[in-house]
C-alpha cells in the first residue's frame, strides 16, 4: 500500500485501487458525519468507494460485512437506517448477496449544514468568553473556543485553528485567558458586538508582541505589564503626554526600572521631580537627570525614599548639582550679554566724565587785574 503525502493531501491507495474518495477537513469539522453512528459511517464509506455508474452503487453484502468487521444481519440493519435517513435512496436488493442503491449526497450535506447553522445560532460568542474569563482554571478547549469566537463563523477554518493550537503549545493557559479578557474589553469599547473584523487582528498583534519579547509565562507577563505601567508614570512625571513604547525617552525610563541596578518606581519618580524642582526654568534633560540623580543613587544602591531624601540632604544640598547643559548655555549667554552691557555702561560713563573735566576749563588770565 502506498502512503503519499503531497501538499497537505494524504493518499491511501494501492496500485490495484479503482476508486478514490476525498473528504475535506472543513466538512468533517462542520459535522459531516455528526448524525451517523460509527457502523453507519463504515458502511457509507464502503458504499462511496463502490460506484457502478455515476451515482449508482452495487456491493456484495458478504464482502462489505467482512471488510468492515460486521455481521451480515447488522449490515442489513445499517442499510435500513441509512435508507430511513434518506441518505441511501432507490434501494434494489438483487438477491441476498447483492445490493444496489443511489446515494443522496445532497441530503447528507444539507442535513449537516442546516444543523450546523442551528448549532451556530445556539452558541453566543460573548457567553463563551465570559465563561473563560470568570473561570479559575479553564481548559484548553474552552480557551481555544473563546479565542476563535472573536472571528465570524465563516472564518473558522483550519488555518485559524492550527494557529490557535500553536499558541496553546507556546503560552500558559493563564496568559491566553488574560488575552481573551483584554480583547473582550477592547471589543466592548468598540460597541460590544459578538465579533468585529479587527478584533482577531488586535488579538494577533498582542500575541506577536509576546513572541518578540519572549514572554511565555504568566509571571513574565505580569512583570512586563508592571514595567509598562510604571514607565507611563515616569513619562507623565517628566511631561510626556503622547505615549509610545518605541521612543528613545521611554526606553531610557525602562532602563532605570529594569536590569541589575533597577530603581524602584518611587525613587525614579522622586528623582525626576527633584530634577524638575531644581531646574531654573523649563524641563531638565534626561542626561541631566541621569548624571546628577539616577547614576549616583544606582551606584549607592539607594532604592527607597527615606535613603533618597537623606542622600539629597547630605550630598545635593552641600554641593550643587552639575547644571544642565542647556542651563549653562543660557547662563553663559545671559552672562555675556550682561558683561557687554556693563562694559558699555562703564565706557559711556568714562567718556562722560572725560568730557565733563575736559570742558571744565577756566581762562584765569582773563580775570587778571
Amino acid at each position: 500500500m502506498k502512503i503519499i503525502s503531497l501538499q497537505q493531501q494524504l493518499n491511501l491507495s494501492e496500485n490495484e485501487s479503482k476508486q478514490l474518495l476525498t473528504i475535506g477537513d472543513s466538512l468533517l469539522e462542520k459535522g459531516l458525519f455528526r448524525n451517523l453512528s460509527g457502523s453507519e459511517i463504515k458502511i457509507l464509506l464502503y458504499f462511496l468507494t463502490h460506484f457502478k455508474t455515476d451515482n449508482e452503487i452495487e456491493v456484495e453484502l458478504p464482502l462489505a460485512a467482512g471488510a468492515m468487521g460486521l455481521k451480515l444481519n447488522d449490515v442489513n440493519k445499517i442499510i435500513a437506517n441509512l435508507i430511513k435517513k434518506e441518505i441511501l435512496i432507490s434501494p434494489n436488493k438483487v438477491n441476498d448477496q447483492v445490493f444496489c442503491c443511489n446515494v443522496n449526497l445532497e441530503k447528507l450535506l444539507k442535513t449537516d449544514n442546516s444543523q450546523n447553522k442551528t448549532r451556530t445560532r445556539k452558541i453566543n460568542p460573548r457567553e463563551i468568553r465570559a465563561q473563560v474569563i470568570q473561570s479559575k482554571n479553564p481548559g484548553q478547549s474552552e480557551v481555544a473556543a473563546a479565542l476563535i469566537s472573536f472571528l465570524p463563523p465563516s472564518s473558522h477554518n483550519r488555518q485559524r485553528r492550527d494557529e490557535i493550537k500553536s499558541w496553546l503549545n507556546d503560552f500558559e493557559l493563564k496568559m491566553l485567558k488574560e488575552l481573551v479578557r483584554r480583547v473582550d474589553k477592547w471589543l466592548k469599547r468598540q460597541g460590544g458586538q459578538d465579533y468585529l473584523p479587527g478584533a482577531f487582528a488586535y488579538l494577533r498583534a498582542i500575541v506577536d508582541s509576546w513572541y518578540q519579547e519572549e514572554i511565555t509565562s504568566y509571571s513574565r507577563l505580569q512583570a512586563q505589564d508592571k514595567l509598562h505601567r510604571e514607565t507611563r508614570e515616569l513619562a507623565a512625571a517628566y511631561g510626556i503626554k503622547a505615549f509610545s513604547a518605541e521612543t528613545a525617552q521611554l526606553k531610557t525610563f525602562q532602563n532605570w526600572l529594569n536590569g541589575g541596578q533597577a530603581l524602584s518606581k518611587e525613587v525614579a519618580l522622586a528623582a525626576i521631580r527633584e530634577a524638575v524642582r531644581r531646574k531654573r526654568d523649563g524641563q531638565p534633560s534626561l542626561k541631566y537627570i541621569e548624571d546628577n540623580f539616577i547614576n549616583p543613587i544606582k551606584e549607592l544602591k539607594i532604592n527607597n525614599l527615606a535613603d533618597f531624601r537623606r542622600w539629597l540632604q547630605k550630598e545635593m544640598d552641600s554641593s550643587p548639582a552639575t547644571p544642565d547643559q542647556r542651563d549653562l548655555k543660557k547662563e553663559n549667554k545671559n552672562s555675556s550679554a550682561k558683561q557687554q552691557k556693563q562694559s558699555k555702561q562703564k565706557n559711556n560713563k568714562s567718556e562722560a566724565e572725560n568730557y565733563k573735566w575736559k570742558d571744565f576749563f577756566i581762562d584765569f588770565d582773563k580775570y587778571k587785574e
